[in-house]
This record gives structure tokens, C-alpha cells and sequence, in this order.
């Protein structure tokens, strides 16, 4: 029996083997598409990053940080924002002045009198800085209303300071007694020492407002002739403090040394004023 010639090597390739044109061009698209679906065996934190920079590419990178995290969703954080926007530090300046009026001895003027400064003093703390915040986030100068970021507070900071500082010296022209307009003034120094402070730390201006409405309370217990002792205002105002400096962590806008730190800044800011100047009964 004659045997065959070995031809094989005349061939360039076997059909089926790894040199087949046809062969190559499937294992050529399964690697393709391999290589296009996403791979589930890479570590979570990798896949992380992964996606991370496929959301950025063609974009600005930007650093995030614990400024961007939103908290859970649930009671707390409703809480927490209804906190934050009762007790905002535009807002405070306005329950300090109503206190004035019906916690001592100014309990007696007038009512139109009354209501009349309420709402200067609400125009000048409380509206024209909120209005400043709405235009500066309309043109896109800050992120948002809230200021989460350190960032966008300077503007803000510069109005803020600028209509507390007014306000006082416009109740030291109304014949209210100097500890009323001295409070202002102190809280416009308070908000100059975050504003120095802000450019390297984010410090809290909710906590400063609180501290300053604090030593306000204490101020006019010494110098209000209150018709009782302001004691029991004085701890409500500290509980407050507390639950607010609470709710700005929980939100991820400060950690708990810069509410206290806000705290400390505010109350000492107001407190000096009135020791630096006494005021007269």
C-alpha cells in the first residue's frame, strides 16, 4: 500500500488552528468585545476610579471633597435642614433684636416703635444678604444657597459683616440703650474673624451666630432689667447651639471642631464688645 505524501507543510495554515484567517478574525472580535464590556472582576475601588474618570473626561477635573458627600436620606437629614435654615446666621441677628424688645425692660416701648427696628434690622441682616447670595448664584459665583463651600462664602461674608456693622450704628442713633447696638457691632467683628479665618479653614458661621445670640442672652440679663432671670433662655439657646453644631456634621458641611470653633468666635465676638465698651443701664 503506497503511503501519502506528507503535504501539510505546503499549507500556511490548519483549518481550526490558532493561524486560520477565519479563525483569527472570530478570536479578534470575542477580544474586542471583551475588551469593550465592563469587567466585573476588577475591585470595587478600582471600578471606582474607573468611572470616575470616564464622568470627568473632557471635563475640568475638580477635587472633591466630604463638601460634595450627601448624607442618607431620612428624618435626621430632614432635620438637620430644617435646623440649619431656622437657625441660619442671616436669621438670628432677628429672633436677638424681638428678644430685645419682649425679654427686658424695652418690653414697654411702643408697638409701632418695636416693630418699626424689627423690621430694619430684619432688612439689613437678614434680606439684603440673602439677596446678595441669590445674585451671586444666579451669575454662577457660588454653588449654591447654602454655601457649602469655603469657597464661595467670601462675598457673602464681606455683605454680611458690612450690614451687621451698619445695623449697630444705626440703634446706637435710635435712643435704644448701647448694649443693643454693641451687639450688632460685636456680631459684625465675629463675622470679620470668619471671614480671616475662611480663607484657610472652613469655619462655621451657623456656630458663630449661635454663639453671639448666646452671649447677647447673657448681656442683656446684666444690662436688660429683665422682668425674670434669663437663665432658663440662656440653656435653651446652649441646647440649641448644640443640636445646630450636630446637624451641620450630620449634613457633612463641618466637622465638630469648626461648629465649636464658629461657637467660640461668636460669642466671644459680641461678649467684647460689650465688656471692651460697657454700656450703661
Amino acid at each position: 500500500m503506497a503511503l501519502k505524501p506528507d503535504i501539510s507543510d505546503y499549507y500556511p495554515y490548519s483549518p481550526g488552528s490558532s493561524c486560520d484567517p477565519e479563525g483569527a478574525a472570530e478570536d479578534a472580535v470575542a477580544s474586542q468585545d471583551m475588551h469593550n464590556e465592563p469587567n466585573d472582576d476588577l475591585p470595587a475601588k478600582n471600578q471606582e476610579i474607573s468611572n470616575l474618570i470616564n464622568e470627568f473626561q473632557g471635563k475640568p477635573l475638580e477635587v472633591r471633597t466630604s463638601d460634595d458627600e450627601n448624607p442618607p436620606k431620612g428624618f435626621m437629614t430632614l432635620f438637620s435642614h430644617a435646623l440649619s435654615w431656622i437657625f441660619s446666621p442671616v436669621i438670628v441677628p432677628t429672633y436677638a433684636i424681638i428678644m430685645v424688645f419682649y425679654l427686658s425692660m424695652l418690653s414697654y416701648a411702643p408697638l409701632s416703635s418695636k416693630w418699626s427696628i424689627i423690621g430694619i434690622v430684619f432688612a439689613m441682616t437678614a434680606v439684603i444678604p440673602a439677596l446678595a447670595v441669590f445674585v451671586l448664584a444666579k451669575f454662577g459665583d457660588v454653588s449654591d444657597y447654602a454655601l457649602s463651600r469655603r469657597t464661595d462664602r467670601l462675598i457673602p461674608y464681606i455683605v454680611e459683616g458690612g450690614a451687621m456693622l451698619a445695623t449697630g450704628f444705626y440703634l446706637t442713633t435710635t435712643g435704644l440703650p448701647d448694649w443693643v447696638g454693641f451687639f450688632f457691632i460685636g456680631a459684625a467683628i465675629a463675622t470679620g474673624l470668619n471671614l480671616i479665618i475662611n480663607f484657610w479653614w472652613k469655619i462655621s458661621a451657623h456656630g458663630a451666630g449661635m454663639g453671639g445670640f448666646i452671649a447677647m442672652i447673657l448681656v442683656m440679663n446684666r444690662y436688660g432689667l429683665p422682668p425674670y432671670n434669663l437663665w432658663w433662655w440662656c440653656m435653651g439657646a446652649i441646647l440649641a447651639a448644640g443640636l445646630l453644631g450636630m446637624a451641620r456634621v450630620w449634613l457633612g458641611r463641618h466637622t465638630p471642631l469648626q461648629t465649636v470653633a464658629g461657637e467660640i468666635v461668636g460669642f466671644l465676638g459680641v461678649l467684647s464688645m460689650e465688656l471692651i465698651i460697657p454700656a450703661p443701664i
